[in-house]
């Protein structure tokens, strides 16, 4: 009998192979990035219309926009930084 995955593994598991189903097969095209940005535009809007309620697409939205917003500068920060732990105490 397998192990049930929790949602963080399965984030872990897929995140990546996600991403590199989106970018690569448009480039290798001849696609450009905004391209890339407009198929992922696609993605998320038909993610959102497969979950969200009706009514509740604003709320939906709004969260999923702001976690991007600070997952993407969290993440653009570990590239040009790296691992940078902070020297004080709060």
């Amino acid at each position: 009998m397998s192990k049930k995955l929790s949602p963080h593994d399965i984030h872990n598991a897929t995140a990546g192979p996600i991403v590199a189903a989106i970018v690569k097969p448009t480039l290798k095209a001849g696609g450009s990035m905004t391209e890339v940005l407009v198929l992922l535009e696609s993605v998320i809007a038909g993610t959102i219309v497969t979950v969200a309620r009706m009514g509740g697409d604003e709320i939906v939205l709004d969260a999923v926009i702001d976690e991007v917003r600070d997952r993407s500068r969290e993440m653009l920060a570990k590239m040009r930084l790296g691992n940078v732990e902070p020297g004080g105490s709060a």
